[in-house]
């Protein structure tokens, strides 16, 4: 804590005595600026960059800057004719009276610029405009110890209008305005017509007021003139825009006027002095309130821009987790309907070992006890027992059979060509359809998942094939390529569409296959049609090592 109030000592130091600088050059500048011979002045500056200061600082180093511009002020107004007033004590009362309407100013603004509500610019022009520069000019007429003079109420209004332009002039040096002096550069970027339109009407408008300024009955329409290149400038570049051109006009006001010519010329040169800055005042004036609803229409830009980005960021984002739950929904459909297969597989084997050990066995016994019955009996019971025998044997391949078509060891023990065969043998007996099948010698050393796919996917094609297609010639093909195994069944049946009630009635078959496929990162391609036979296409890829 002591080093840094040991830091900030030689700082306020450094700011009371910047001040103290500023603050006498500036009182000479302002009496230098004195329109007319009994002194009053343009613009008293040293109210204005006080303020300035004050609103730029921290409140903590407002004491040596008041102290230092005060002694600064005070010294200038105590050399001959360095004051702008008869008495320099409402100058040091005025100085002492500004951090007390900064303070206002800053509870008013909260930290923010004044540009940017009409409260906020109510509140500067009613301290700054109104308030303190009426409280000083009463300030020197009650000082005056000469009694209250016509005069001096003249005078009194003098300093009243200079103190209001001092502030206004130095405004935007703590507005902090959205548009910065950078905005400034929208008057020549992209191309610089806009800055030479708003010259060339300004030269215009020293034209109009240096020709026709003493015509009485036109005054009032050259008083309006710079309005539309106020609101062009301001349109274009903004507060910084408006407040470069005001100024300007400014001085051309003025150096018209101390050439008697413009529409501000009076009789008296006092009165001209009054006129103009009064003009001035009010032009500044209305170019902040004009300045303010532009801000607040940039600003409300910038929030519709920015709510915009904020409502697309966000709808991006429920596209981005709508997706992500889509996928993770598609993921667990997939995951559910391996775990559905694989139990579905579990069971068949289950299923198949109990119909081969199990009732396939003791059909077995029963046909052995039967035989031994048949030697006992006479020849008529014996042929009956022989025929209920040869059912038995019957139903026992049939078991054999079922077993097989449940969990095909064979695919297992012997390969895939081997099992395939074995099936394509078994449909060709059983039904009697012409079933040719080509599997490439690669294919019996595919992993056991893709295996039994394949043949899942031949088992349900040839059944669909032979029992609603009645089929008569069958194609089975199993061929490896490219990393991929690939399984064609075409047959010449009758077909189906894939929209009726025919096809969702077998669409459970289908589905499988299809699901069978995804599950091992492959596709499944169906081609049929009424009377135009049924093309089966599956592919699968193959894992990244190679095949045994």
């Amino acid at each position: 804590m002591v080093r840094i109030e040991a830091i900030a000592a030689p700082i306020s130091l450094g700011l009371g005595l910047a001040l103290f600088a500023t603050g006498f050059v500036s009182q000479v500048v302002s009496v230098l600026a004195s329109s007319h011979a009994d002194g009053g002045p343009l613009v008293w500056l040293p109210g204005g960059i006080l303020l300035a200061v004050l609103m730029s600082v921290a409140p903590s180093r407002w004491v040596p800057c008041v102290i230092g511009i005060v002694f600064g002020v005070a010294l200038a107004a105590s050399l001959p004719d360095g004051s702008i007033v008869q008495n320099g004590t409402p100058l040091v009362l005025t100085l002492a009276l500004i951090p007390l309407g900064a303070h206002g100013m800053r509870a008013l603004c909260a930290d923010t610029s004044p540009m940017r509500t009409f409260r906020n610019l109510a509140g500067f022009v009613g301290l700054f405009v109104i308030a303190l520069p009426i409280a000083s000019s009463a300030a020197e007429l009650t000082i005056n110890p000469n009694g209250i003079r016509e005069q001096d109420f003249e005078s009194a209004m003098h300093f009243a209008l200079a103190d209001a332009l001092g502030y206004l002039l130095f405004a935007p040096m703590w507005f902090r305005p959205r548009a910065r002096w950078s905005t400034l550069r929208r008057m020549f970027v992209p191309d610089s017509w806009p800055a030479l339109a708003a010259l060339a009407s300004l030269a215009t408008i020293w034209f109009l007021w240096n020709t026709f300024g003493a015509l009485q009955h036109v005054r009032p329409l050259l008083l309006l003139a710079p309005i539309p290149v106020v609101v062009f400038t301001a349109l274009r570049a903004r507060v910084a825009g408006a407040y470069a051109l005001v100024v300007l006009i400014a001085i051309v006001a003025i150096l018209l006027s101390r050439e008697g010519r413009g529409p501000f010329v009076e009789s008296d040169a006092s009165l001209t002095a009054l006129s103009f800055m009064s003009w001035i005042l009010g032009a500044g004036v209305a170019s902040w309130l004009l300045a303010v609803l532009i801000e607040q229409r940039v600003h409300t830009r910038r929030a519709l821009a920015h709510s915009s980005r904020e409502v697309r960021e966000l709808s991006e984002r429920l596209i981005d987790a709508q997706e992500q739950e889509r996928s993770r929904i598609v993921r667990d459909q997939h995951d559910l309907a391996g775990r559905l297969l694989e139990a579905q597989e579990q069971e068949r084997s289950r299923i198949a070992r109990d119909l081969h050990d199990d009732v396939n066995q003791r059909l077995a016994s029963v046909s052995i006890e039967l035989s031994a019955i048949r030697r006992g009996v006479d020849a008529q019971s014996r042929a009956d027992l022989g025929h209920l025998q040869d059912e038995l044997i019957a139903l026992s391949e049939d078991v054999r059979h079922i077993s097989h078509n449940l969990h095909p060891s064979m695919l297992r023990e012997t390969g895939l060509d081997a099992a395939l065969a074995l099936l394509c043998n078994t449909q060709r007996h059983r039904n009697g359809p012409s079933i040719e099948l080509h599997v490439m010698p690669d294919a019996d050393h595919l992993p056991a998942a893709i295996s039994l796919c394949l043949y899942r996917a031949s088992q349900e094609a040839l059944g669909n094939a032979i029992r609603h297609g009645r089929a008569r010639n069958i194609a089975v093909t199993v061929g490896v390529l490219d990393r991929h195994v690939e399984l064609r069944i075409d047959d010449d049946g009758i077909g189906f569409s894939t929209t009726d009630g025919a096809a969702r009635a077998r669409g459970l078959g289908l589905l499988s296959l299809d699901e069978r496929s995804k599950l091992l990162g492959g596709s499944f391609d169906l081609e049929t049609g009424p009377g135009k036979g049924t093309h089966i296409c599956i592919r699968l890829p193959l894992p990244s090592h190679p095949l045994r």
